[in-house]
């Protein structure tokens, strides 16, 4: 499918409506994005949307990232960042503590790798950035309609403070930025690549699972044998390095003594058919129930909430829209 023939469809609908374009011609978010396609670009191959005579600075990298929000399948999130795409968006500092960590989860969506001074800078650099705004917010619209966005399920006990819902979809930008691991001036999540993390200001393991491990994209030393035994425990390999004796197999086997919690995301595989990156499910809390071997160790962990039919269903997480 060409940008082109996409143009083509939007001009004979003749509207920039994103759901009235979606709705008249059948086609979905994947469409829409795949490639480096966007709503904005669309519209103004289309002439139905006039190009700038100057280019709008960063515009393009922001349109560029509006892919990372196709997932959003919480209507708490949805609202959260949609508030920003408005005329009148709150400034930062305006927030209580629980907004200010869900638009650290949108600042760190569109600008993974920083580039400000201040999450309040970079939120209020939107007010310029009428295309990017008026595409994210239709995008979030539509997605509220559909029935995959749903009403949270918040995390509870130590993570109460945490803006994550069970058994909700979020990429890597967001988990980092709500478990407050992600900063300006330190980790960003641009330049974060790992599957695993400590974070001991919370006092949790963050488990970042992949199921279906391919040849190109994970080494045979990092293609860990990772799979679900049933809806309430699943089997999963930790790091080449880690030993049951070792600092972290330790914490792992006594994190319920030791005060520590473990949090496991899962998603299928690292990329969508369209190419984008996959985003992890939430799983939950879960608990160390035994392990085997050693470099790596193979856990069972118990999980705290069982797994919904269709991530149990193939062992396999749920696509998201694109």
């Amino acid at each position: 499918m060409t940008a082109q023939l996409l143009a083509s469809e939007a001009k004979t609908v003749g509207s920039t409506n994103l759901a009235k374009f979606l709705d008249e011609t059948g086609r979905d978010l994947a469409d829409v994005y795949r490639g480096n396609n966007t709503w904005t670009t669309i519209l103004r191959r289309a002439e139905l949307l006039p190009s700038p005579t100057t280019p709008v600075p960063s515009e393009a990298a922001l349109l560029k990232r509006m892919h990372s929000f196709l997932h959003v399948d919480d209507s708490e999130r949805a609202v959260a960042y949609r508030q920003f795409t408005a005329d009148d968006a709150p400034g930062y500092d305006d927030l209580d503590e629980w907004e200010q960590t869900l638009a650290r989860m949108l600042f760190f969506n569109l600008w993974d790798k920083g580039g400000f001074t201040s999450y309040g800078e970079g939120l209020a650099s939107l007010r310029t950035q009428h295309a990017v705004r008026d595409e994210l917010g239709q995008l979030l619209t539509y997605l509220m309609r559909t029935p995959r966005v749903r009403a949270p399920q918040p995390l509870t006990g130590p993570h109460a403070h945490i803006p994550l819902s069970i058994h909700h979809a979020y990429n890597r930008s967001e988990i980092l930025a709500a478990m407050g691991v992600a900063r300006l001036g330190g980790q960003l999540p641009g330049f974060f690549a790992q599957g695993v993390l400590w974070d001991s200001a919370n006092r949790t393991d963050t488990l970042l699972i992949t199921l279906n491990k391919s040849e190109r994209d994970f080494s045979p030393t990092v293609r860990y044998k990772d799979y679900a035994l049933s809806r309430t425990h699943f089997h999963w390999e930790s790091q080449n390095s880690t030993a049951p004796t070792s600092t972290t197999g330790q914490r792992y086997q006594q994190h319920a003594k030791q005060g520590s919690h473990i949090l496991l995301f899962l998603r299928d595989s690292k990329d969508t058919a369209s190419g984008k990156a996959m985003p992890w499910v939430l799983l939950g809390p879960a608990s160390y129930e035994r392990h085997t071997g050693s470099k790596p160790m193979a856990i069972t962990w118990r999980l705290h909430h069982p797994l919904p039919h269709q991530i149990w269903s193939g062992t396999a997480t749920p696509s998201p829209t694109a």
